[in-house]
């Protein structure tokens, strides 16, 4: 099994955390001597820090940056189009 300490930065992974959890896309932001900077992408961008020594329940795949960005862009895609949505029904129930 692998660690936090063992993600590299500048790669972007996917990981399970615990066993509960869903799969997030991933990338080491920095490290420190005790820790790692995560920020996890989808559905939103939220960083948070795990110590390197900690196990990742589960280590899905691995991707470089362009694979990273397809998997945001396809992402981004939906929330414009539930945007517009919302906001086609706001202008609606002003007429």
């Amino acid at each position: 099994m692998s660690t936090f300490g063992d993600l590299k930065p500048d790669t972007y992974y996917l990981i399970q955390v615990d066993d509960e959890s869903d799969i997030e896309l991933v990338s080491v932001l920095m490290s420190t001597k005790e820790t790692v900077l995560l920020r996890s992408y989808l559905p939103q961008a939220e960083d948070f820090f795990q110590y390197k020594d900690e196990m990742v329940y589960k280590l899905v795949e691995e991707f470089d940056q362009e694979t990273a960005e397809q998997f945001q862009s396809l992402y981004q895609e939906d929330v414009q189009e539930e945007q517009q949505e919302y906001f086609e029904f706001e202008e609606d129930e002003e007429e």
